[in-house]
C-alpha cells in the first residue's frame, strides 16, 4: 500500500511571518505528488480486473479450444530452455502434481468447512487453489525457466482435463458445456484466482479474505466463518509444502494433503 507523501516543514520569513515563495512551491509539489500517488494506486488494483474484463470482452477465437490446447502442448513439448534430463523430470511431474491436486484433496469434507454446494465449478475452484498452492512452494525452488515449464505444464493439463470433464457432464445431459463464452469465463476466473491469491497471501488476512470472496465464493453472501476457515486451511497447508523437499514433490507428487499450524 503506498504511502502519502509527507509535506516538508514550511519555512517562514523572519520578518514578514508569511512563508516564503519556495516553502509555497514545495507544499503545491507534495500535494500534486500525493494525488498523483493515489491515482498510480487506484490505477494498480484496477489493472488486474481490467486484464480480465478484457479477456472477457475480446472476440472468440475462431480456433477450436481443444485444438488450441493442443498447439500449447506441442510448443511446450519443444521448448529447449531447459536441460533435456530436468525437462523430462518437469513434464512428468506437471501432469502429476495437477491430477494430486485434482483428486487428492478430501473435496467433500472440505466442501462441507467452507460452506461450498457440490457443483462442478466448486471442483474446478477448489483445485486451482490446491494448484496456485502448489506452484506457489514450487516458485521458491526452480529457476525461472524450469518454474514456467512447470507452470505451463500443469495448467495445460488442467484445461484438458476440464475439457474432458466437461464432454463427459455434456454427454449425460445431452448439452454442450464447453462453448467459447464458458470457456473464456473459466479461463478469466482461473487469471484472476492466481493473481488474487498471490496478492492476499503475502499481504495479510484481510486481503485474503478478499480474495477468497470474490474467486472462491464469487462475491455471494456467505457465513463468515467458512471464509476464516479457508484462510486457515491455505495458510497451514503451504506451511506443510513448505516442509516437503523439493525434488521429493517434483518425483513422489502430493499423495495425501495435509496441513500444521503456520
Amino acid at each position: 500500500m503506498s504511502v502519502p507523501l509527507r509535506r516538508l516543514p514550511l519555512t517562514r520569513l523572519l520578518l514578514t511571518g508569511r512563508p516564503s515563495l519556495s516553502s509555497l512551491l514545495q507544499r503545491e509539489y507534495s500535494t500534486t505528488a500525493s494525488e498523483k500517488t493515489k491515482e498510480q494506486h487506484a490505477k494498480k488494483e484496477s489493472t488486474m480486473d481490467n486484464h480480465v474484463q478484457s479477456l472477457l470482452d475480446a472476440p472468440a477465437s475462431k480456433i477450436p479450444h481443444v485444438l488450441s490446447r493442443f498447439s500449447a502442448a506441442i510448443k511446450l513439448k519443444f521448448d529447449r530452455k531447459v536441460d533435456p534430463s530436468l525437462r523430462v523430470l518437469l513434464d512428468a511431474a506437471s501432469s502429476q502434481l495437477y491430477f494430486n491436486c485434482a483428486d487428492n484433496y478430501d473435496y467433500e469434507r472440505l466442501c462441507e468447512t467452507l460452506g461450498l454446494p457440490d457443483y462442478f465449478s466448486t471442483w474446478y475452484k477448489l483445485t486451482l487453489m490446491h494448484s496456485w498452492m502448489i506452484l506457489l512452494r514450487m516458485h521458491t525452488s526452480l529457476e525461472a525457466d524450469a518454474y514456467l515449464r512447470l507452470q505451463r505444464g500443469l495448467l495445460s493439463s488442467l484445461w484438458l482435463d476440464v475439457d474432458k470433464r466437461l464432454d463427459i457432464i455434456g454427454d449425460e445431459h445431452r448439452k454442450v458445456l464447453t462453448s467459447a463464452k464458458d470457456m473464456k469465463t473459466m479461463h478469466g476466473l482461473h487469471l484472476q484466482t492466481l493473481f488474487e491469491y498471490d496478492e492476499g497471501f503475502l499481504a495479510d488476512d484481510a486481503r485474503l479474505a478478499g480474495a477468497l470472496w470474490r474467486n472462491l465464493y464469487m462475491q455471494r453472501d456467505v457465513d463468515p466463518t467458512h471464509v476464516v476457515n479457508a484462510i486457515k486451511y491455505i495458510r497451514s497447508t503451504v506451511a506443510w509444502l513448505d516442509t516437503r523437499d523439493a525434488m521429493d514433490l517434483l518425483t513422489n507428487g502430493v499423495k495425501d494433503w495435509k496441513q500444521i499450524s503456520p
